[in-house]
């Protein structure tokens, strides 16, 4: 499982909100467990304890800094929740960022633990079966051509590590058992100019970048966790 202190953790609270007189979604009054407290306030409690937490909005940043550190995406060109993921790879400080929506109040907790350990338990994978290869080749290598010096063995073995590194996954993304969740996921911060690149050429859609990256998914079967809300309607009917 990928260890919290490589994870720095990204709620995004920067949406418009049309459908709701664009209040902001994640600081309203939402009940869950019996508990009746801001959105944002129950996706924070299921997030890793020890990981630092990066709050993407662009308005009520004084209440939003009262729970984390907040960071605008206002320089950038565009619109829609990438902006905000960009910032989020830009300011964290690991190598991954776990990103979620605040509106999705109802998230159990560590339900981010079966992505983490999927995309970690992939990666081993890769290097287990890539290295057994290359000791076989390099065995029978040795045994046709006896005169091999260690050098040439050594810079093969330097060619496919190189090659097992760079087929690790780049993102891992909540499938529900219907669809996806492109903003459930982790995402290597070391994608931040991929993701740069993504917008300037004008692109903005979340399902399009993961498909470019090297991604995988984990698919989940309680899918009333992954409940967005989105408005006054469903809003009330959390509360009641």
């Amino acid at each position: 499982m990928i260890a919290e202190k490589d994870i720095t953790a990204l709620i995004l609270c920067g949406g418009a909100a049309t459908r709701m007189g664009g209040v902001d979604k994640p600081l309203q009054m939402t009940e869950k467990a019996g508990l009746v407290l801001p959105m944002l306030d129950h996706v924070i409690a299921t997030l890793p304890a020890n990981a630092p937490l990066l709050i993407s909005a662009n308005r009520s940043l004084d209440a939003y800094a009262l729970r984390g550190s907040v960071i605008t995406d206002g320089e950038q060109k565009g619109s829609g929740p990438l902006l905000g993921v960009l910032a989020g790879l830009r300011s964290a400080q690991t190598e991954w960022l776990l990103v979620c929506p605040g509106d999705m109040p109802y998230l159990e907790q560590g339900w981010h633990e079966a992505i983490r350990q999927f995309s970690r338990k992939g990666a081993e994978h890769t290097v287990s079966k890539s290295d057994s290869h290359t000791d076989d080749k390099a065995k029978e290598h040795v045994k046709k051509q006896g005169t091999e010096s260690v050098k040439e063995r050594s810079k093969e073995k330097s060619k496919e590590k190189s090659k097992e590194k760079h087929s690790e996954p780049n993102s891992v993304v909540v499938h529900d058992g219907t669809r996806l969740q492109p903003l459930l996921c982790l995402i290597r911060t070391s994608r931040a100019d991929h993701l740069q690149a993504y917008l300037q050429s004008g692109e903005f859609s979340v399902h399009s970048w993961h498909a470019s990256l090297r991604s995988i998914t984990i698919s989940y079967k309680d899918t009333g966790q992954f409940l967005n809300i989105n408005t006054f309607a469903e809003l009330q009917e959390s509360r009641d």
